[in-house]
């Protein structure tokens, strides 16, 4: 099984950072949707702070795969 983490790649003025989202995602267009809105959520963020020095806004998604796992009881 796959599942997807959305990271951004944020660089305002001199100061860049890594964003990782809280969830995962089971699929890559799922993933890229969230990449989509946190991308704009930051413009607006940076807009209303009145922050024209976003130099970097930056995202992809990291596929992982995942094995179940086996329980025993």
């Amino acid at each position: 099984m796959n599942i997807y983490i959305a990271v951004l790649y944020v660089c305002l003025a001199d100061n860049c950072n890594f964003m990782q989202g809280q969830s995962y995602h089971k699929t890559e267009q799922q993933c890229r949707a969230s990449i989509d809105d946190q991308k704009a959520h930051m413009n607006r963020v940076a807009q209303d702070a009145n922050q024209s020095k976003m130099t970097t806004l930056e995202g992809t998604c990291i596929a992982l795969s995942v094995k179940p796992s086996s329980k025993t009881t």
